[in-house]
């Protein structure tokens, strides 16, 4: 959880000023579970007041049972974490009774790519120093968007680093 958060620092980060439209600091947070939904209540909208997160997507061995090494012990010693990071917007709504403009989806697509950025920034500030975070290679996954759905567009992206296990 420890790299899970000193990204998600990052990412709150890059998600302020100068980001041009910046993601409030209490909307950045660690999210659990599968995937990462969005929630509505009644007075607020997490796709509409911005979204960042990241969340452990998964954590898995790294050898394969046929690896010789794995025969000699070392299964235990490596384990490829994967994270994933998102941000979530408002998608474009337009007046009762007319359709989103060509400038309104420009904006939303203009919002997407800062987001990327940011994320990509974030990856770069968490892991610039792999040695002393004591983890092995690290690799950013496919970026993807996200949506629309309901109200919300985003995208999200992996981030795979190899790490020691604790066993």
């Amino acid at each position: 959880m420890e790299l899970a958060q000193i990204l998600l620092g990052c990412l709150e980060t890059q998600l302020q000023a100068p980001h041009p439209w910046p993601v409030p600091e209490d909307r950045v947070m660690l999210r659990a579970g599968e995937q990462v939904i969005p929630l509505a209540s009644t007075s607020t909208d997490e796709c509409c007041t911005g979204l960042g997160y990241v969340r452990i997507a998964g954590i898995q061995g790294v050898r394969d049972v046929t690896d010789r090494m794995a025969a000699s012990g070392c299964f235990m010693a490596e384990r490829l974490l994967t994270l994933e990071l998102g941000v979530y917007r408002c998608i474009p709504t337009p007046a009762a009774g007319a359709i989103v403009t060509a400038e309104q989806w420009s904006e939303a697509a203009l919002k997407l790519d800062a987001d990327w950025q940011a994320m990509e920034a974030a990856v770069c500030c968490a892991f610039d120093d792999p040695d002393s975070l004591r983890i092995g290679p690290v690799a950013v996954g496919l970026y993807e968007p996200i949506g629309p759905d309901a109200n919300c567009i985003g995208g999200k992206t992996t981030v795979n680093i190899v790490m020691e296990a604790c066993c």
